[in-house]
């Protein structure tokens, strides 16, 4: 499954210089040309909604990038999708996760039935499944209109679907419907809405 190591390597070193340069430049440019910069980081926020929430506004998160934790989430996202298998007819991974009461199952069962802005919510890295369910249940307080579910420690939903930072999917009987890209910049929710919407009729 996936690139042979070896490749997988060369892909892996290739990305880290890409986005070491990445980061180096927008530092460097972030502090000789800080406005321009920011009005350039603040028109793609436009573009995704970033910027239509009133509670997160252009200050909690501009100056966030090009850090060395905006490195290291960058990195660890650009190699997850490197792994990236599913495809939009595929078959979807039935990875393992787990329901917020602690019963294990799988994505298919449920199917049936990480870098952070100023302002967001405060959820340090996951050290065990409880810390996660905690994290969890801070979601479950919103009344989100779907159930919750989180992945295992192991991590496998997240690798298998390339979902780092967030990535939207609509899957049935199995089969991916739908693959959004990877977000913040491209996720779209309304292209899920537009998916669910020609399913039910």
């Amino acid at each position: 499954m996936g690139l042979p190591w070896p490749r997988l390597w060369l892909k892996r070193l290739w990305v880290l210089l890409q986005v070491a340069v990445h980061v180096a430049v927008g530092k460097v440019l972030l502090t000789l040309f800080p406005e321009r910069v920011t009005q350039h980081i603040l028109s793609l926020g436009q573009q995704t909604g970033m910027a239509k929430n009133p509670h997160f506004t252009h200050d909690n998160w501009v100056p966030t990038f090009f850090s060395t934790q905006y490195f290291w989430f960058v990195l660890k996202v650009r190699w997850q999708q490197l792994e990236d298998m599913t495809e939009r007819g595929g078959l979807a991974p039935n990875c393992p996760v787990v329901h917020l009461s602690g019963q294990r199952c799988n994505i298919w069962d449920f199917m049936q039935d990480g870098w952070a802005f100023k302002n967001n919510v405060d959820i340090r890295k996951h050290r065990n499944l409880q810390d996660r369910l905690r994290a969890a249940h801070m979601l479950l307080a919103r009344s989100p209109q779907c159930p919750v579910v989180v992945d295992t420690m192991e991590n496998q939903s997240s690798q298998r679907y390339a979902a780092l930072p967030e990535r939207l999917y609509v899957l049935q009987e199995g089969r991916i419907l739908y693959k959004g890209k990877p977000g913040p910049w491209n996720y779209h929710p309304e292209e899920v809405r537009a998916v669910l919407e020609k399913l039910n009729n």
